[in-house]
């Protein structure tokens, strides 16, 4: 198996394994990480690479630091009484995640709850029908007669 310089070696790769880092953390344990090769310590525990682990984590919290993707607070409400509102909706935020006015995030967001409400507004005539059922039924439980049309 070919070997690239400076990379490590790792089980199944027909050479030994790297050496692990030597640094100390705070409570006495070990770091655990993988030392860079030709050094006994990780990249970011190596006096002599101080500056680049400090510039790395800069960038990392630099890229964290996004705000939360959101609508304009003057975006109107959509109806979504129906599911014609939801699919409105739904056709809406599609064209406007194509253009990109709206971020895939809350494009995706949107999607769900839009299934959610979709469930949710299915599920209410069904219950209601359930009830008008149930109602009729304990009708004709109290008086079969009136229910069957019987008058004797």
């Amino acid at each position: 198996m070919r070997r690239i310089e400076g990379y490590p070696l790792y089980l199944g790769s027909g050479g030994k394994m790297a050496s692990k880092c030597k640094f100390r953390k705070k409570d006495g344990s070990s770091c655990g990480a993988n030392a860079q090769p030709g050094n006994s310590l990780y990249v970011f525990h190596d006096p002599a690479r101080a500056a680049d682990g400090q510039r790395a984590r800069r960038a990392g919290g630099v890229k964290r630091s996004h705000p939360a993707p959101v609508l304009p607070l003057d975006t109107p409400d959509h109806p979504l009484a129906s599911p014609n509102d939801v699919s409105h909706l739904l056709a809406n935020s599609i064209n406007q995640l194509r253009r990109g006015e709206l971020d895939p995030r809350v494009a995706n967001s949107v999607g769900y709850l839009a299934t959610v409400l979709l469930r949710a507004l299915e599920q209410g005539p069904l219950e209601e029908r359930m009830a008008k059922v149930e109602a009729m039924l304990s009708l004709a439980a109290s008086s079969p007669s009136r229910i069957l049309g019987d008058e004797n």
